[in-house]
């Protein structure tokens, strides 16, 4: 499902039905929002929920689920771990909405396919301090943070992280479960496929394709086209691994 950027910060009745032309009538939808991980990455997204919160009346965050037992019951930065997947057997899962909020892409996989599985939908977290083009588009489960950007005709796919100040530039393309972490930087028209981890600081030039699963390393700069489920790091950067 593709979100146009400018959707993400519709007015709190936006979505509700319409009686007279300018007239809108009051609706009482209220999505509630629980966050799959409650780790690092988790409570950074839950902090990024809040802050949407704050400029929007249909959206109430719930707590965490977690797969860890030692984390059940616990509450963290105000939040309470709910318990693992069988906290959704006993709620109305029409009413819920999940944004699974793990930085390493193959559990971000596994975890989203699961919650699918049980019919759960998938809700965004884009940071009101992100800086999105009205012609960028996202797609479900994606996480944006503080005072990171994304270009005219960029697009993130299904969940998604671009991390505090990782930009996009103008018409490159993100595949599902990507992960941008802090200050990458990728210029115009490029590829990267599903599943890459890219590192902190790491650069791409304009034009590259990135192969699905390849890790780019911290700080390195990528200045050819690197293939699928590979490693590289350096300046310029340059295969080490081929995974398995």
């Amino acid at each position: 499902m593709l979100i146009f950027a400018a959707q993400l910060h519709q007015p709190p009745h936006a979505g509700c039905p319409r009686g007279d032309p300018g007239q809108v009538v009051p609706c009482n939808f209220m999505k509630r929002v629980t966050i799959i991980g409650a780790g690092g990455h988790g409570r950074e997204v839950a902090d990024i929920l809040r802050h949407q919160a704050q400029q929007s009346t249909d959206l109430a965050i719930v707590g965490f689920i977690d797969e860890d037992p030692s984390r059940r019951h616990q509450v963290i930065n105000g939040l309470p771990v709910l318990g693992d997947w069988s906290w959704f057997e006993g709620v109305d899962r029409s009413e819920i909405a999940v944004v699974c909020a793990v930085g390493l892409p193959q559990t971000r996989k596994r975890l989203a396919e699961y919650a699918k599985t049980i019919g759960l939908s998938f809700i965004s977290a884009i940071s009101p301090l992100a800086n999105l083009s009205p012609y960028a588009k996202t797609a479900e489960g994606v996480m944006m943070f503080p005072h990171s950007f994304a270009g005219p005709d960029s697009f993130v796919g299904d969940h998604g992280i671009v991390n505090v100040g990782a930009t996009i530039s103008h018409d490159t393309k993100i595949g599902s479960y990507g992960t941008l972490n802090p200050g990458v930087h990728l210029a115009g028209n490029v590829i990267i496929g599903e599943g890459c981890y890219l590192g902190v600081g790491s650069s791409i030039i304009h034009g590259i394709s990135i192969g699905s699963w390849t890790t780019v390393g911290a700080g390195a700069v990528v200045v050819r086209d690197l293939p699928d489920h590979v490693t590289a790091v350096g300046v310029p950067a340059k295969v080490i691994t081929t995974k398995e």
